[in-house]
């Protein structure tokens, strides 16, 4: 299960739909409730997750020392969960940490986990899963959607029993793979979330991580001209004409994937199929008609490479593909474009495991 649930995570911190760092705490919420439960557990409750979020925003609604401020956590303004939490903080402000949950916490800190639980109800929860307008639920499955009406979570919260079940129920072995990797996915996690607080608080630091280990973009925009002339003016994914259309060079294999710039990896695209594509690996399709231009093209992208002085190493190239898509599992979904996303099914492996060897040895 590992190898598979890791790709799953992966494009779900590189795909999904992050709007506010909510995705984030029900993550590393989700793994601690997982871990010290002392077993792997097969459910866990909106509740008890509540009471996680909340621990895990308490020390982030103080002010940032560096702007005097809070710092936001949604791009369209402070998010609810972590303004709820802030709010609370100045009323208790000789509370360093959370307090236990009981006859003894202070008055309102029922109430904060109730409008918390609410959130996380209402919105990450029924879209965690959700990638590229398709849902892997590989995680978790729940008894509701974001269609949830308030009334039918009041009931619940009221003690009145009702439809609204607030278990959440681990797909079998999510809970064991969360425990065994905590240590590889919490800091990548952490890390997601750092950089998302980053550009949604335009903070300098945001730019750090694209400096030391992205790639520059002016220089990639040099490279437009010739590889429009060596696709014959067409997108390389749609294959529809250029003219008149803004366009991008594009990373065939995903820059999150492995940072290679070398020109094999690099084709031109219309702006909106590079939108779309976005982190995903392309499909089979695209990747044998990839591989046929660097053999069938090779020449012209010797001299490309030699006139733009570019790099180009064939063999790294390949390599690095080969061994990203020889280890894909079953059910991973690869980007088809305007169709969509394609589930790799297991009749596809063998065609996968031999991908990118062509290359290799030519």
């Amino acid at each position: 299960m590992t190898l598979p649930f890791l790709e799953k995570l992966l494009q779900v911190l590189a795909q999904g739909g992050f709007s506010s760092t909510y995705k984030y705490s029900v993550l590393l919420g989700l793994i601690d409730l997982c871990v010290e439960a002392g077993h792997p557990p097969t459910s866990v409750t909106t509740r008890q997750l509540a009471r996680r979020v909340v621990e895990l925003y308490w020390p982030q609604v103080r002010p940032y020392p560096a702007l005097q401020a809070v710092l936001r956590q949604n791009s369209g303004g402070q998010a609810r969960i972590a303004w709820r939490v802030g709010q609370f903080r100045q009323t208790h402000p000789d509370l360093i940490s959370p307090p236990r949950f009981g006859p003894r916490a202070p008055v309102g800190f029922d109430a904060l986990l109730s409008e918390v639980e609410w959130e996380l109800v209402r919105q990450p929860l029924p879209l965690l899963q959700r990638v590229g307008g398709g849902e892997e639920r590989f995680l978790y499955t729940i008894g509701w959607d974001q269609h949830v009406r308030k009334s039918t979570f009041n009931v619940y919260k009221q003690g009145g029993g009702g439809s609204f079940d607030n278990r959440i129920l681990l797909q079998p072995e999510a809970a064991q793979s969360l425990v065994a990797l905590a240590s590889v996915i919490r800091p990548l996690v952490q890390q997601h979330w750092i950089v998302r607080v980053q550009k949604i608080n335009r903070l300098a630091e945001a730019e750090l991580d694209s400096f030391l280990f992205g790639t520059e973009r002016i220089a990639l925009r040099a490279l437009q001209a010739p590889l429009r002339a060596l696709q014959d003016g067409r997108c390389f994914y749609c294959n529809n004409s250029l003219s008149n259309a803004a366009s991008e060079v594009d990373h065939f294999l995903p820059w999150s994937r492995y940072p290679d710039d070398g020109l094999d990896n690099l084709v031109l695209a219309h702006d909106r199929c590079n939108r779309e594509k976005l982190h995903f690996l392309a499909d089979l399709d695209f990747g044998h008609r990839w591989e046929a231009r660097s053999r069938e093209q090779s020449e012209r992208l010797d001299e490309l490479a030699a006139t733009a002085a570019w790099s180009r190493d064939r063999a790294r190239t390949f390599g690095v593909v080969a061994s990203v898509y020889q280890g894909l599992p079953e059910g991973v979904r690869l980007w088809a474009g305007r169709a969509g996303l394609r589930r790799l099914e297991s009749g596809d492996l063998s065609g996968v495991h031999g991908f990118g060897r062509g290359l290799l040895v030519a």
